[in-house]
């Protein structure tokens, strides 16, 4: 009976253990946030991509890649004095440490044009409700900034869809531009942005220019009905090309 009480003991609790570690691993993955190449609104320095922003419970980790485009010469460091900002607030989290980046004054010097230097930047976790971001190097020469990073990976990817959308657009591809605009328009607009307002002037603009009117109409009520901040500035645009409602 000892020996099989026993056996039971050690079942059960390698069972407990397990779930125990199931929910660790679970609550690990729930809290942990990753943002995979945020846009952000201004950038310094074109050759400086951030690659993604990890929230951790412990950190903000933040990668970044910079290209060599020298021919010779070329160096990078980065300044012990960085920080990250909310962008629309006054939190301010400073630099904790850093991964293979020199602090300057110390460089790294570059072999050939085109070559990367990714590195890693460790910062005080942020608060969850932070959608716009500051990094920020503080320094006095040549110093590094990205202003505006948007924490919203749904919503990063509409404005590259908009971007794709516009871009056809403007080389006469109307059929191909218009699943783009759709795309920007579908789900919840949990961020304020132009780029709503803009994929429903072109989607209307394109149905109008090849006269498919039923879609036309469709979309210019959907205009009309939403909640949409410059859906009147919008309106008044589309009027210029005699597109409004009854017509």
């Amino acid at each position: 009976m000892f020996i099989e009480g026993h056996l039971i003991y050690h079942v059960k609790m390698k069972k407990y253990a397990f779930t125990l570690l199931i929910i660790l691993l679970t609550y690990s993955v729930l809290f942990a946030q990753k943002y995979d190449n945020p846009i952000a609104g201004k950038v310094t320095h074109p050759e400086l991509k951030i690659v993604s922003i990890e929230i951790t419970e412990s950190n903000t980790i933040v990668s970044l890649t910079v290209t060599n485009k020298r021919d010779q010469g070329g160096w990078f460091c980065a300044d012990e004095h960085i920080y990250l900002k909310n962008s629309k607030g006054s939190e301010v989290y400073e630099l904790i440490r850093s991964e293979n980046i020199p602090t300057c004054p110390e460089q790294f010097k570059f072999s050939y044009v085109g070559q990367e230097l990714h590195f890693l930047l460790y910062f005080p976790p942020i608060s969850e409700k932070i959608k716009f971001l500051d990094l920020i190097e503080d320094c006095s020469n040549a110093c590094f900034a990205f202003h505006g990073i948007i924490l919203d990976n749904e919503h990063n990817a509409k404005i590259r869809s908009f971007e794709q959308g516009y871009e056809l657009y403007q080389n006469q591809q109307y059929q191909e531009a218009i699943p783009s605009f759709k795309k920007v328009l579908s789900g919840d607009h949990l961020i304020d942005s132009h780029i709503y307002g803009l994929a429903y002037y072109y989607i209307i603009l394109i149905y109008n220019e090849i006269g498919d009117v039923d879609n036309m109409n469709s979309w210019y009520q959907q205009l009309l009905n939403s909640n949409l901040k410059e859906r009147t500035t919008v309106i008044k645009e589309l009027e210029k090309y005699g597109i409004k409602k009854g017509s």
